[in-house]
């Protein structure tokens, strides 16, 4: 079950209403932030096998090999990973994050040297539990290695569940709120408050890997301030 991303943001929601007072935590506005970044649409495969729009998450630590990239580019990739990861980690529950120079042990590869186009794809098992991860930069695209290093983390970020915006849930998200419409695709830029209440619930425990928009819909009805 593998899927390549389209390059968009969906946790660039920063705009005056969030900072008039952040909302709380299960408001309607966080529910439908939440639910069109963790609630990836339906979709066939190559093999015509249609998959439903559901939770899908890490359930095992996540161990990181690299490949390719040299000197202060790499260098530069890597610090911003880690302290991206740095920041991620205390929400991802009892998931941890480390890396290994065994490729064999790895779970989650980097590839900083790739041919192709710039992407980012999972693996996940018929429960939603994801067990691989894949990042492909291609620095011949992205020259900038501060633009390399954010894009590495936004897509590391990304990975940690199938979080990705649809253009429908985009469109809807951004009526009556149109400060927001210049950001909505933009990658770079640092973890912030919206990113790890997306991802602190996502890893909580009444979030579940499978579950359908539903049972999502019923999490946040019963926890509604």
């Amino acid at each position: 079950m593998k899927r390549t991303a389209l390059l968009v943001s969906f946790v660039c929601m920063m705009s005056a209403a969030w900072s008039q007072g952040q909302p709380s935590v299960n408001d309607s506005s966080f529910r439908a932030v939440y639910k069109a970044a963790a609630l990836h649409p339906g979709y066939s495969s190559r093999n015509g096998i249609v998959y439903d729009s559901v939770i899908r998450r890490w359930d095992k630590n996540i161990v990181i090999y690299v490949i390719g990239g040299a000197g202060k580019e790499k260098r530069a990739i890597l610090g911003k990973l880690k302290n991206t990861i740095s920041l991620l980690s205390p929400s991802l529950s009892k998931i941890s994050i480390s890396f290994t120079d065994e490729m064999r042990s790895a779970n989650y590869l980097i590839d900083l040297d790739y041919k192709g186009r710039s992407h980012w794809y999972i693996t996940w098992d018929a429960l939603g539990n994801i067990y691989k991860g894949n990042i492909y930069l291609n620095p011949r695209q992205i020259f900038n290695a501060d633009q390399q290093a954010s894009l590495v983390s936004h897509y590391f970020y990304q990975t940690l569940g199938y979080f990705v915006f649809n253009r429908k849930d985009r469109d809807e998200l951004l009526k009556g709120d149109p400060s927001i419409a210049s950001n909505i695709f933009v990658w770079r830029h640092d973890i912030n408050d919206l990113d790890l209440r997306i991802l602190k619930l996502h890893y909580s425990d009444d979030i579940k890997p499978g579950m359908a928009e539903k049972d999502v819909d019923q999490y946040f009805d019963k926890h509604t301030n």
